[in-house]
């Protein structure tokens, strides 16, 4: 593409530098970092177009100038499954792509994911809003170990059984983080796919 330089990465092993360098040399301010996630979030791609004006405190729009490449074919995550990015040419700011890649064992996620996205424990299980009883055994029956927060906690706590959980995430391999209340919240409807 002509007007667009197309960013795919291949390797996600490979040294963030060695692609920074490259962009670098074609007058490109992007840092990527790779950030340890589930294996069903492997590849996936945040980017944040202009890391000045976030610097700075002003808001970044959630859509600008460097745009996910889907791959071919089908798609179940609502982030969409990218393969790479498109960078106009003469950007001119200062971006960050954080790639998701598979944490190494006992590595706790970077990026963490929802429970009941695919390929996660409790997709397409309607959990929200259910007691923290109900849930921790659905987690137990498929091997996961949860831990609890709650708003305006800072440390993880043993809620009673029946407060409500509200979201969660896998925080590691094997491992989630449940958001519980003593109330049941807003309702939220199953990703898609379900």
């Amino acid at each position: 593409m002509d007007d667009h330089y197309v960013i795919t990465v291949k390797d996600l092993a490979a040294e963030p530098e060695v692609y920074e360098r490259e962009l670098r040399a074609r007058g490109i301010n992007i840092t990527l970092r790779l950030a340890a996630t589930s294996p069903t979030q492997a590849g996936q791609l945040f980017v944040i177009n202009d890391m000045d004006r976030l610097r700075s405190g002003e808001p970044v729009p959630a859509e600008g100038p460097i745009k996910p490449i889907d791959g071919p074919g089908p798609c179940e995550r609502p982030s969409g499954c990218p393969v790479g990015i498109k960078v106009p040419v003469g950007f001119d700011k200062s971006a960050r792509v954080i790639l998701g890649r598979p944490a190494d064992p006992g590595e706790r996620y970077a990026m963490p994911t929802g429970i009941a996205m695919p390929g996660e424990p409790l997709h397409c299980v309607d959990y929200a809003n259910r007691t923290v009883a109900e849930v921790t055994a659905l987690l137990r029956e498929r091997g996961v170990t949860p831990s609890y927060t709650a708003h305006a906690r800072q440390r993880s706590f043993t809620p009673p059984d029946d407060w409500y959980v509200l979201d969660g995430v896998m925080s590691a391999d094997g491992q989630a983080l449940l958001l519980v209340g003593d109330e049941p919240g807003d309702e939220r409807p199953l990703p898609a796919g379900c």
